[in-house]
C-alpha cells in the first residue's frame, strides 16, 4: 500500500507540472500578470496563473473538482516547479506539500485532517523514487513508523507500536513483500518473536521467546499463510516437549513430553479449537493410564485412570463444566468400584463405601464446604444397619458412638479433643444406663475406668492404667460413696499396696504390704481414727508373725506379740513407763506375767 501511494503521487504531480506549463498559449504570457481560464469549457475558471513582469510562470492555482474553489497551489522558480500545496480533501485548508529541485520532486508531506500535523512524509532520490516514509499512524505527533526504499522498492521498516518512542518492530522486504518480521513485544530492547514469510508474502515460520529469557523456545510453521503446527523447547536442549497441530488456525492435536524422555506421555485431541479428548502416562511406563472426556465448551466430561498402572480402570470421576460431581473408585483394586464420592459446587459434599459389595453403603461420610469431615456412618458388622456414628469438629474426630447389639440404641460413646480420645462411656447392659466410664485426661494415669452399676453417679469400682497395666484398684463394697478397698499395683501389674476399711468406719483404716508373691508381709493401722498409725502387723508367708501396738498415742509401740506358724500367741511384751523398752513378758505356755528384769 504504501508503495502504491508513493508512485501514485509521483504520477499525478508530473502529469500535472507538465500540463500547466502547455496549456498557456505565449500571446497570454506577455499580455498579463494574472490569467484566468477554463480549461475545461465548463463555464467555470479552473485555473489562475501568475507571471512575473518577464512573464514566466511563477504560481499556478488550480480547481480540480469543479467547485469554484481553488485546491492546489504550484509554486515555480526560473520555470521549474519548486513547491505544490494542496488541498486534498476540499475544507480549504491546505493538507499537502510537495517539494522540487531542478523538476524533480524531492520531498512530500501529508498533514492530518484532524490536528493539522504533519502525519506523512516521503523522501524521493533523484530519480524521484521514494526514498524514505515517515508515519504518524496515532496521530500523536510522533512518526511510529519508517519505511526504507532502495531504488524504488520497499526494503525495510521499523514501527513503534507501543508509542513510547523506542522501535520494537522491524521488517525486510524483497518485492515489496516482507520477508522477516522481528518484534520486541516488552520493549526491553530485546527480540521475542522474529518471523518469516514466504514468496507471496505469507507467513512461513515464527519463532518466540514466551519466557523473556533471551532464548526462542518455540517454534511455529505456517501453511499458506496459517499456522499448522507449533513446537515448544521448554528447556533448550534441541528436543521439543509440546508439538500443537492445527487446522484452519485452530489446534486439532498436541503432543506433551512431561519428563524429557523423548517420549510424548499427554495427547490432547481438538475439535472447534477445544479440547476433546485427552490420554495420558501418568508414570512414564509407556502405557497411557488418564483418559479425559472434554464437552463441548472444552471443560472436562469424564476422567478414567488406572491409578495403580495395571491396565484396568480403577477410578471414574464424571463432571459438570468442569467440575466434578461423582467420583467412583475401586481402592483395594477387586475390580469392584466399593467407594462413590458426591461433589457440591466442586467439593467432596458425600463419600461411600460398599466393602462387601452388596449394593448397600456399609460406611457414609458426610463432608463441610471446607471439604473437612463432618459425620461418618459405618455398617461395621456388615449386616445392613447403621451400627457406629463419628462426628467431627473443624475436621477433627470430636465424638463416636456405636450400636454394640444392633438394636438400635447407642452403647458405646468415646469423647475427643484435638484428634485424642479423652473419655468413653458404655452400657454394658442395654439397660439404657452408661455404667462404665474410662477417663484418658488424667495424669499420670493412660486410662482411668469408673464402675457405676446403679447409676447413682457414685461409681462401685475405680482401675487406673498405665500404659496398659492396672496400678491402682479402689471399690466402694457397700455403696455409700466411700471407698473401702484400695489396692496400689507395680509397672508389672503385681499387688504392692492395699487398703481397707475393714470395721465399716467410712475411712480406710488398715494398710497392706505385699512381697513379689503378692503376699502380705506387713500391715498398719489406725484403730481409733486420729490419722495416726497406732497397730503394726507383719507376716511370714502369709502367717500372722508378730504385732505392735501404741497404747497411748506417742508414735511408738508399747506392746509387742509373738505368734507361732499357726498363728497362735506365744509371746506378748509390755513397756508400761513408755519409755520404749518391754517391762513385761507374756508366755501364755509358760503360765504368767516375767517382768523383763526378772
Amino acid at each position: 500500500m504504501t508503495g502504491y501511494y508513493v508512485k501514485h503521487c509521483v504520477i499525478v504531480c508530473t502529469v500535472i507540472c507538465a500540463l500547466a506549463i502547455v496549456l498557456w498559449p505565449v500571446s497570454l504570457l506577455a499580455e498579463a500578470k494574472v490569467v484566468e481560464q477554463d480549461s475545461n469549457e465548463d463555464g467555470k475558471i479552473d485555473q489562475i496563473a501568475h507571471f512575473d513582469e518577464g512573464g514566466t510562470l511563477v504560481k499556478l492555482e488550480i480547481d480540480s473538482n469543479a467547485d469554484q474553489v481553488m485546491d492546489r497551489w504550484q509554486y515555480y522558480e526560473g520555470d521549474q516547479i519548486k513547491r505544490i500545496e494542496t488541498d486534498t480533501d476540499h475544507d480549504t485548508k491546505i493538507d499537502a506539500w510537495d517539494y522540487f529541485e531542478e523538476g524533480k520532486r524531492i520531498r512530500h508531506e501529508h498533514a492530518s485532517a484532524q490536528t493539522g500535523r504533519a502525519e506523512q512524509i516521503i523522501s524521493f532520490d533523484a530519480q524521484e523514487r521514494p526514498l524514505k516514509v515517515q508515519k504518524d499512524t496515532t496521530e500523536d505527533g510522533k512518526f511510529d513508523t519508517v519505511y526504507d526504499f532502495k531504488e524504488g522498492r520497499l526494503c525495510l521498516s521499523s514501527k513503534d507500536t507501543s508509542g513510547d518512542g523506542t522501535v520494537n518492530v522491524w521488517q525486510t522486504f524483497k518485492d515489496d513483500k516482507v520477508v522477516e518480521t522481528r518484534t520486541d513485544d516488552d520493549g526491553d530492547g530485546k527480540i521475542e518473536r522474529i518471523t518469516f514469510f514466504d514468496d507471496e508474502g505469507l507467513a512461513k515460520e515464527s519463532r518466540h521467546d514466551m519466557n523473556r529469557d533471551g532464548k526462542m523456545e518455540v517454534l511455529r510453521l505456517y501453511r499458506q499463510g496459517e499456522l499448522w503446527e507449533q513446537k515448544k523447547d521448554l528447556d533448550q536442549d534441541g528436543s521439543f516437549e509440546i508439538v500443537t497441530r492445527f487446522q484452519a488456525g485452530e489446534p486439532v492435536e498436541q503432543e506433551k513430553d512431561g519428563n524429557g524422555d523423548g517420549q510424548f506421555d499427554v495427547i490432547t485431541r481438538f475439535e472447534a479449537g477445544q479440547p476433546a479428548y485427552q490420554e495420558k502416562d501418568t508414570n512414564f511406563d509407556g502405557k497411557k493410564d488418564v483418559f479425559i472426556h472434554f464437552d463441548a465448551q472444552g471443560y472436562a466430561e469424564k476422567m478414567e485412570e488406572d491409578t495403580r498402572h495395571t491396565g484396568q480402570i480403577d477410578r471414574i470421576t464424571i463432571y459438570s463444566k468442569g467440575e466434578p460431581v461423582k467420583m467412583i473408585h475401586d481402592g483395594d483394586g477387586d475390580g469392584f468400584k466399593e467407594t462413590a464420592t458426591l461433589f457440591k459446587n466442586g467439593k467432596p459434599s458425600l463419600q461411600s463405601q460398599d466393602n462387601n459389595k452388596d449394593g448397600t453403603p456399609d460406611v457414609t461420610i458426610y463432608f463441610n464446604a471446607k471439604q473437612e469431615k463432618e459425620r461418618v456412618e459405618s455398617d461395621t458388622d456388615l449386616n445392613g444397619s447403621i451400627d457406629t456414628w463419628e462426628y467431627y469438629q473443624r475436621g477433627e474426630l470430636a465424638r463416636m458412638e456405636r450400636d454394640h447389639t444392633g438394636d438400635g440404641k447407642v452403647s458405646l460413646k468415646i469423647f475427643y479433643d484435638k484428634g485424642k480420645k479423652q473419655k468413653l462411656i458404655q452400657d454394658k447392659d442395654g439397660d439404657g444406663s452408661f455404667e462404665i466410664t474410662q477417663w484418658f485426661n488424667k495424669p499420670p494415669w493412660s486410662m482411668v475406668t469408673e464402675l457405676d452399676t446403679n447409676g447413682d453417679g457414685d461409681p462401685e469400682g475405680r482401675y487406673s492404667y498405665q500404659e496398659g497395666t492396672v496400678r491402682l484398684k479402689e471399690v466402694d463394697e457397700n455403696g455409700d460413696g466411700n471407698w473401702d478397698l484400695r489396692e496400689h499395683y507395680n509397672g508389672d501389674g503385681k499387688l504392692v499396696k492395699s487398703e481397707e476399711d475393714d470395721e465399716g468406719a467410712g475411712r480406710l483404716t488398715i494398710t497392706w504390704h505385699y512381697n513379689d508373691a503378692e503376699e502380705a508381709i506387713r500391715a498398719e493401722k489406725d484403730t481409733d481414727g486420729d490419722g495416726r498409725l497406732d497397730t503394726w502387723y507383719y507376716y511370714d508367708k502369709g502367717n500372722l508373725a508378730s504385732v505392735e501396738e501404741d497404747t497411748n498415742g506417742d508414735g511408738k509401740p508399747d506392746l509387742w506379740e509373738e505368734y507361732d506358724k499357726s498363728e497362735a500367741l506365744v509371746k506378748r511384751a509390755r513397756d508400761l513407763n513408755f519409755d520404749g523398752e518391754p517391762d513385761t513378758v507374756d508366755t501364755p505356755s509358760g503360765g504368767g506375767d516375767v517382768s523383763a528384769e526378772g
